[in-house]
């Protein structure tokens, strides 16, 4: 019994030794490649092959550094802002912010990458993100431009299946209007009859419809998606076709209501008008306001200091 004893007791011993011996620390797994892996380009000239290729990998590798994320994030939710915003102040606003952005990303990334790689070239560096800065550009672009020509065949194929709209009373037309436009855009304006905003109203309605408001509305939309993609040098020289689009909106608007109520002076309907657009400007800035604090943003990484 003894030898057996013995036996039991060596073999517990050593499993004992062995639980207790450290045990080597795990590999560390090597960083996943970013997902902006996929707009470098194949090369960029000025820069040399074996240059690039160590750039490359630096960019990859440092897509998730904690300035970038929050550089990006800061340029996602300014794209999101121009959805809401209004008038030429606004306009330029979101232009210097943009522009604000866009050099604080330049920056984050030189300096993620030259921490990363102190050996990489900076002049070489700042071509590729030059290049890769174009790439993008242009991968929007023909995107938006496929969007919208799918949109179009899309609009064309169903107002060719659509049947034909039987005309509507008078009585008809005024009530579609109180249901469906905005009750404090189209409010009463002061110093005009009631009478006189009765016929607005119903000749509001009717001008949605008009051949050649519905024309530069579509144009308007058009110019909005292009600013959306384009940059900011683009955006500044847009400004003049903003501002000569929207007078011709409100050029046609005018006519197309004074020709549906022709019974409205055109001094009261321009009064009614131009009241009407500072309403929809400021209804705008409220929604833009409200959609740029609904979430207040946390600090990387998105967790509250203990």
């Amino acid at each position: 019994m003894r030898p057996a004893l013995f036996l039991f007791a060596s073999l517990f011993a050593l499993a004992g030794f062995a639980a207790d011996e450290p045990k080597p620390a795990p590999a560390k797994k090597a960083p996943k490649a970013g997902k902006g892996a996929e707009i470098l380009p194949e090369s960029v000239a000025g820069v040399s092959e074996e240059e690039y290729a160590k750039i490359k990998r630096a960019l990859i590798l440092t897509y998730g550094d904690p300035e970038i994320t929050a550089a990006r994030k800061r340029l996602a939710e300014l794209k999101e802002r121009t959805r809401f915003t209004a008038g030429k102040q606004e306009a330029e606003d979101l232009r210097l912010d943009f522009n604000k952005a866009g050099d604080e990303m330049l920056k984050a990334k030189l300096d993620a990458v030259l921490k990363f790689d102190p050996t990489i070239s900076k002049d070489s560096l700042v071509l590729t993100l030059n290049a890769v800065d174009e790439g993008v550009k242009k991968r929007s672009q023909e995107a938006a431009l496929k969007a919208r020509e799918k949109e179009m065949a899309q609009a064309k194929a169903a107002k060719k299946d659509a049947p034909e709209a039987k005309p509507e009373a008078a009585g008809a037309k005024e009530t579609e209007a109180k249901a469906q436009a905005p009750v404090a855009i189209l409010a009463d304006v002061e110093g005009v009859s009631a009478e006189d905003m009765k016929k607005f109203r119903a000749a509001a309605l009717a001008a949605r419809s008009d051949p050649a408001v519905k024309e530069l509305k579509a144009k308007q939309g058009e110019l909005r998606k292009q600013a959306e993609y384009a940059s900011a040098d683009e955006r500044k020289g847009m400004r003049g076709e903003f501002e000569a689009i929207q007078a011709d909106v409100h050029k046609a608007t005018l006519a197309a209501i004074l020709k549906s109520a022709p019974t409205l002076s055109k001094e009261t309907a321009e009064k009614i008008l131009e009241t009407v657009e500072a309403r929809m400007v400021a209804a705008n800035q409220k929604n833009m306001q409200k959609a740029a604090t609904k979430t207040p943003l946390k600090p990387f990484p998105f967790a509250e200091k203990k």
